[in-house]
């Protein structure tokens, strides 16, 4: 017979939560305790997709390294952007001579070396990823882990 051990927050805090089909859901972000039940409190999961959903602790099957619902969980979809309306083509001036930089303009420098060399996104949160040039590699500030290379 296996003896019921309390969790504590902190540790759930973080885990990964994956629906009864072994799809990724989310990660743990908080717990969410409802005014006037003592015993109902959910599990507050930033979803793969950005949103946060609740799942109420009921429905957690197992936990361990990560954590299993009994149910497949709804994940909102992120909002679709609009697209304007096309406009006419925007027309583009030939260049022109340009003269030498004054003062002021020399006072801003253009270094390439600063710009990113591509925009990387996050596969577990799909927020943008930072690149670590100490380290050179791309690291996701919201799951707090470098991404895969």
């Amino acid at each position: 017979m296996s003896e019921k051990r309390s969790i504590p927050r902190s540790k759930i805090i973080g885990m990964q939560v994956y629906d009864p089909d072994a799809y990724y859901v989310g990660t743990v972000k908080d717990i969410g305790l409802v005014p006037g039940e003592v015993t109902e409190f959910s599990l507050i999961i930033q979803a793969k997709t950005g949103a946060t959903i609740e799942v109420p602790w009921k429905t957690v099957e197992k936990v361990g390294d990560i954590i299993i619902l009994k149910e497949k969980v709804e994940i909102p979809q992120p909002p679709t952007p609009t697209v304007a309306p096309a406009a006419a083509p925007p027309t583009v001036a030939a260049p022109t001579p340009t003269a030498a930089p004054t003062v002021e303009e020399k006072g801003k420098v253009s270094l390439p070396f600063f710009k990113k060399k591509e925009e990387r996104i996050c596969p577990k949160c799909g927020k943008p990823a930072t690149w670590i040039e100490q380290y050179k590699r791309w690291y996701c500030y919201n799951c707090r882990e470098y991404l895969p290379p």
